[in-house]
């Protein structure tokens, strides 16, 4: 084992897909990372009863998986430090209070917060995709035809569009573009602020950047996307995003896998605990 252990995300398709008794035994010996957005989406089903989703989150967390944040905290972390996030995920003092009992996972099923919770991320994955590119389309439409018909000759395949996509940022500066993106509260010194592609904040403006321009492609060729499609986004976005710090991701789901290879094509992205490498493995002991 390599003196810096490997972290896998596993998302709700994984989740959801593999036996937890199986996924629990592949947490004993594995940095498996349970993060809040698995926790959200857990406590918000509606085609699974949330109450025993949560209590197969906590079994996996119990088992040894561990819970992490997700982009708010890392941001607000770098703004207030200058500095980029540091490689390791786990957030030990949530992980420690969810194994103790401590924090009460189903409680939150008795209170508002998860309804709360949704509409707070319906309401910002709408302003972030679904406005956004309605308002860029509208935009190209009336003054930069010659990019519509680019964007129409983007590959059909998504993986390979996606792959496109990043290929165009990825030879631009985001600095500027983070700073105003991010809330000037949460930033200490915006020249310090976000200087590479090592950065969180970074990679959640380029993960944010591609989403609205596929949903550009998508209203090009006619599509119109809704609201629910657009929540979904956001959560795939979270996921994918720990990719820049994790060295693996469990999922189900053909879109978040198509959008973390295209985005860290370097990254282990996997539908099954068997096909993660051998140099996964920790022997903690």
């Amino acid at each position: 084992m390599s003196t810096r252990p490997k972290q896998i995300i596993v998302d709700k398709s994984a989740f959801i897909g593999i036996n937890i008794d199986k996924l629990c035994d592949f947490a004993q010996n594995h940095l498996l990372l349970a993060c809040d957005t698995l926790m959200y989406e857990c406590a918000t089903a509606t085609k699974q009863e949330p109450r025993d989703m949560l209590h197969n989150y906590k079994r996996l967390i119990e088992s040894g998986a561990y819970y992490c944040s997700c982009s708010v905290v890392f941001i607000q972390s770098e703004g207030k430090n200058c500095c980029s996030y540091p490689w390791f995920l786990p957030d030990l003092d949530a992980t420690e209070q969810i194994r103790t009992g401590k924090a009460r996972l189903e409680n939150v099923l008795d209170s508002a917060v998860p309804e709360k919770a949704f509409q707070s991320h319906c309401k910002i994955a709408k302003a972030m995709f679904v406005d956004l590119s309605d308002k860029l389309k509208r935009g190209i439409d009336s003054e930069r035809l010659e990019v519509g018909k680019e964007i129409k000759n983007l590959p059909l395949d998504r993986l390979t569009r996606l792959q496109k996509l990043f290929e165009q940022i990825d030879t631009s500066d985001l600095h500027n573009m983070v700073v105003d993106s991010v809330l000037k509260d949460w930033i200490k010194n915006e020249t310090k602020f976000c200087l590479s592609s090592e950065w969180i904040s970074w990679q959640y403006v380029r993960l944010n950047y591609i989403i609205v321009w596929d949903y550009c492609y998508s209203r090009q060729m006619g599509g119109m996307p809704g609201n629910r499609r657009a929540e979904h986004d956001y959560q795939d976005m979270e996921y994918a995003l720990l990719l820049s710090r994790a060295d693996g991701l469990l999922t189900k789901d053909k879109k978040l896998a198509e959008l973390a290879k295209a985005a860290f094509p370097k990254r282990n992205v996997v539908s099954s605990p068997e096909e993660i490498p051998e140099d996964y493995l920790c022997r903690w002991n």
